[in-house]
């Protein structure tokens, strides 16, 4: 799992604080993510290379957790 720097300042940040106490995922930070269109428009992170957005954290949380249902890493 991926997160832009900058994006982490505009609010990802909260979702950061609470997948990075888990095990089960690797997250990495990046400088850019060349998402920026995305990154204007509200918080998202890259899960398994797809771009997962929301509005807030804890919604991103939960659509983390459900693109890694969707599509698992073994």
């Amino acid at each position: 799992m991926e997160f832009c720097i900058t994006n982490l300042a505009l609010g990802a940040a909260d979702a950061y604080d609470v997948l990075i106490e888990r095990d089960d995922i690797e997250i990495e930070e990046s400088g850019c993510t060349s998402h920026c269109e995305i990154c204007e428009q509200g918080i998202f992170a890259i899960v398994n290379g797809e771009v997962v957005t929301a509005d807030d954290a804890e919604t991103l949380v939960q659509a983390i957790d459900e693109e890694l249902k969707q599509n698992p890493l073994f």
